[in-house]
């Protein structure tokens, strides 16, 4: 399961990487709105993603896992926000920010489904769960990338 979440986050970051370095290229082409659209997808979506996948792999206490990954999310929202001009740094942080917290409450209540007052059937599929929802958010990832670099080409 270690080196399954392991190889989703590799990924998730490749990702990011990737479309961080190609919208770095054409940057001073953007204008305003198409830059914050663009931040506040990228940092949201990729956020969101990494901090569920590290909750999940991380097996430390919640306000540690929470911290790390508000703080990750809030780097990439400023390094997203921080392409167009600087004027969209701060909906890429927020955004990015945003993202951090939801993915750790998300990683949160599929590590453990009590949270949310789920039937006790939902905690035997803890692990089919960490798989599904780790694939979907690699999945929501590669689709938004996909839409983005679209987005550049157009």
């Amino acid at each position: 399961m270690k080196l399954f979440l392991i190889s989703l986050l590799f990924i998730n970051v490749l990702i990011g990487y990737y479309l961080y370095i190609r919208m770095y290229k054409p940057r001073k082409l953007f204008t305003d709105r198409f830059s914050m659209i663009m931040s506040a997808c990228a940092s949201g979506v990729l956020s969101l993603s990494l901090a569920m996948l590290s909750y999940l792999f991380l097996s430390i206490d919640f306000t540690s896992v929470a911290f790390f990954t508000t703080t990750v999310g809030a780097t990439i929202g400023i390094l997203f926000g921080a392409l167009a001009n600087y004027q969209s740094l701060l909906s890429g942080f927020f955004h990015g920010v945003t993202g951090g917290i939801m993915g750790t409450m998300l990683g949160a209540v599929i590590k453990n489904p009590a949270l949310c007052s789920l039937p006790g059937v939902y905690a035997k599929q803890i692990d089919q769960n960490v798989v599904s929802f780790g694939l979907f958010g690699t999945l929501l990832v590669i689709v938004t990338s996909g839409l983005l670099h679209f987005a550049l080409r157009v």
